[in-house]
């Protein structure tokens, strides 16, 4: 008869076990790494997180070994954290082994071309976007995250993109877009942030494909699927487009529908990042 709870169920499982790896004396030698030769060493087949000693319990001949004093990690050929080397040269018949204990911080790098959309966490989907009506008198407008510069924004009124620095069409302060005229009244402002949550953006290489109006067509097949509309930057003849109301792309399939048939030799550019 099992006894009453309150709540989950409890469940009597057996904890995962550490890694643990076993060596005599005679396994440690001079290992070679980059002009670096590392004594009384050995490579683990492990990973040690971090090359943090404290992520590894290290006994010898039965005597629990102090960490950073008595062995230290170290990068073997493919700078993976695996080489562990002792202090002082073991005892000839000693018998050494480790548990890879896996605690402690390890900064990750992942594999070249391992990181693509799903992976991504959605902020860095797509691009934040401020709108805006002007009056005819505010000069100054309150973005809702602060950019990293004035050039990681993206301005544009009534679809011209607007020149940022001092002495052209507007300046970043802080959170605090300020224009060097003021917009007219109606006019639509709209700022798209090219940074993501106030650090530099580094993404992949921009991807541009270029189209021709022919006066009739509304829509043009991009030359990759997976991206948004609020993902691309589309232009009219130089002038930029605003997202969804001028324009719309179907994630699946790549395909930019304009609200608009483009006039004949019209040039259409579509600029965006996977």
């Amino acid at each position: 008869m099992s006894d009453a709870y309150i709540g989950v169920p409890f469940i009597n499982e057996v904890s995962p076990r550490f890694p643990k790896e076993d060596f005599v004396a005679s396994d440690f030698g001079t290992i070679t790494i980059s002009g670096t030769a590392h004594t009384n060493s050995v490579e683990l087949t492990l990973d040690v997180p971090g090359a943090n000693t404290e992520n590894l319990m290290v006994v010898l001949d039965n005597v629990i070994q102090e960490p950073d004093a008595a062995y230290t990690i170290h990068e073997n050929a493919s700078s993976q954290p695996r080489i562990l080397k002792f202090s002082e040269t073991p005892a000839s018949g000693a018998i050494i082994y480790v548990t890879h204990r896996g605690i402690g911080g390890y900064n990750i790098a992942p594999p070249a071309g391992s990181v693509g959309v799903t992976e991504l966490s959605n902020d860095l989907k797509s691009y934040t976007v401020d709108s805006f009506t002007g009056d005819g008198s505010d000069t100054t407008f309150t973005l809702s995250e602060t950019p990293y510069s004035a050039s990681a924004l993206l301005v544009s009124i009534d679809g011209v993109v607007q020149k940022p620095g001092s002495g052209a069409n507007y300046t970043v302060s802080g959170s605090t877009l300020t224009f060097t005229s003021a917009p007219a009244t109606s006019q639509e402002i709209e700022a798209r942030h090219l940074g993501v949550r106030g650090v530099k953006r580094r993404a992949p290489e921009w991807q541009l494909d270029s189209f021709t109006g022919d006066g009739s067509d509304t829509t043009f097949t991009l030359n990759t699927s997976g991206v948004t509309t609020n993902n691309a930057f589309v232009y009219y003849n130089g002038v930029a487009l605003k997202p969804t109301s001028d324009y719309t792309i179907n994630t699946s399939t790549g395909v930019l529908t304009v609200t608009f048939a483009p006039i004949a030799s019209s040039e259409i550019v579509v600029r965006y990042q996977l």
